[in-house]
């Protein structure tokens, strides 16, 4: 009979502990969730995630098409180029996001691109290893970003949906 009350003590040591931690996982806050992500000035965040967001569609493009052209494969490239350079222009060597997890990730990402097309011309096929290290890299910083500030249309759909 002891080792019966021993399980059934196991079991609902076992029990109490799960329900406990099901308790603390339904009441955290959608709030401790947006202090995980880095703090970074606003307009930084807004060209990280344009860059994140165009090089990473151009990159799934590529490989999504394979027997795309050169042609097809820089018309959806073009949007990113526009992005890395306004990143790139961004803060002037100034400094004040260098440190952030968003700016590590998007640096390598953009040198291992760069590495890449200078050793295999801008008109290789990135072979799938390296593109998904890439992308890797930009998903890292993607969700390390704050989210983007709701546009007026979302914070209007947002009113009609708490008015239903």
């Amino acid at each position: 009979d002891d080792s019966s009350e021993t399980r059934a003590m196991a079991r609902r040591v076992f029990f109490a502990t799960n329900a406990l931690g099901a308790m603390a996982a339904a009441t955290t806050t959608m709030d401790g969730v947006a202090n995980a992500f880095e703090e970074v000035p606003k307009d930084y965040a807004k060209l990280a995630r344009e860059v994140v967001e165009t090089l990473s569609a151009s990159l799934e493009y590529e490989a999504a098409n394979a027997n795309a052209s050169p042609g097809e494969r820089f018309k959806l490239a073009k949007p990113a180029k526009e992005a890395v350079k306004a990143y790139i222009s961004y803060d002037k060597g100034g400094g004040s996001v260098k440190g952030s997890t968003s700016y590590v990730d998007i640096s390598e990402a953009l040198r291992e691109l760069s590495a890449f097309y200078k050793t295999n011309g801008a008109t290789a096929f990135m072979a799938s290893d390296t593109r998904e290290r890439i992308l890797g890299k930009l998903y890292e910083a993607r969700d390390s970003l704050p989210p983007a500030e709701p546009s007026i249309m979302d914070k209007l759909l947002q009113i009609g949906v708490k008015a239903d």
